[in-house]
């Protein structure tokens, strides 16, 4: 049997692991590596596209949005340029990304919903969406930490394979 000695000395080391595993949450601004972010976009025509980032979440969680638009850009131009994609101020197709508010049940803090539109003048407009979230919680329930990089890694990432499938819809038509 444990001894309250123990006890105290367990739940203390417990408060202080998730006090030590606080990470950003949704209204930090991610440090993207965008090495993590797989865009091949295979079907899009002439290799160039101008980059624009919306933030739609609330404005609570806004207190830096000038900054996370830019860090989403940088990290999205350097995914895009490495699959041999040219980004352009004007590029030939267009891309809009939306940055929305996301929760699903108790995680909600390290949550990010990323929605695309990718225009191709004269042809078509492929639409995807995704959300990721990336929360620790411990057994008893409360939050441990979050790391809303990996949120947002991980939902353009997916993002971008859902565009590429949207992508080789339109042109196997």
């Amino acid at each position: 049997m444990v001894d309250m000695k123990q006890l105290l000395v367990l739940v203390a080391l417990s408060l202080l692991s998730s006090c030590a595993m606080k990470g950003q949450s949704i209204r930090d601004v991610p440090t993207i590596n965008s090495q993590n972010i797989q865009a091949p976009l295979r079907d899009l025509p002439k290799k160039e596209v101008t980059i624009s980032v919306v933030d739609a979440r609330k404005d609570e969680v806004k207190a830096q949005s000038d900054e996370l638009r830019s860090e989403v850009r940088r990290a999205v131009a350097e995914a895009l340029e490495r699959q041999g994609v040219a980004v352009k101020t004007p590029g030939a197709n267009s891309l809009l990304l939306t940055i929305e508010d996301y929760q699903t049940g108790q995680f909600k803090e390290g949550c990010v919903k990323v929605s695309g539109v990718l225009t191709i003048p004269n042809k078509a407009k492929a639409k995807a969406e995704a959300s990721s979230c990336f929360e620790t919680k411990h057994p008893f329930g409360f939050k441990m930490g979050t790391d809303i990089t990996k949120a947002y890694e991980e939902a353009l990432n997916l993002l971008f394979k859902n565009l590429d499938s949207a992508l080789s819809e339109i042109y196997s038509h």
